[in-house]
């Protein structure tokens, strides 16, 4: 009997999940892993710069590498007809030593015909 209220309740949830699977959303985890990248590959990034410049810690090999995080809300402010592109917005922070920055950050998110997620992320403005 258990094993059947179990199968009876988990139907629910795989029907919901099965509809998530190719769905571009700003606040997907795949999209938030892919803006993370994409702000942390860029050695240019000014919000990170400020942050190291202000720290007052004394550099380490464990406070002198930034720590993005996201913000919670994650928005959509446009969608393309086709629904395959998305402009976004949201908080981010960086922390490096001990000063944490903040900024609005927007982004592009695109998903091509076979499914891949492209992410492009606005120069940060100051």
């Amino acid at each position: 009997m258990p094993s059947r209220l179990l199968l009876f309740l988990s139907f629910p949830v795989l029907v919901v999940l099965s509809g998530c699977g190719d769905r571009l959303e700003c606040d997907s985890i795949e999209t938030r892993k892919a803006v993370l990248q994409a702000i942390a590959d860029d050695h240019r990034n000014p919000l990170v710069n400020y942050a190291a410049k202000e720290s007052t810690a004394k550099p380490t090999p464990e406070n002198s590498k930034p720590l993005y995080q996201l913000g919670e809300r994650i928005v959509t402010t446009s969608t393309s007809r086709d629904k395959r592109t998305l402009q976004c917005s949201g908080g981010i922070s960086v922390s490096v030593g001990d000063v944490k920055a903040s900024k609005e950050v927007e982004f592009t998110a695109q998903k091509s015909a076979d499914g891949k997620l492209s992410v492009s992320v606005a120069p940060f403005q100051f």
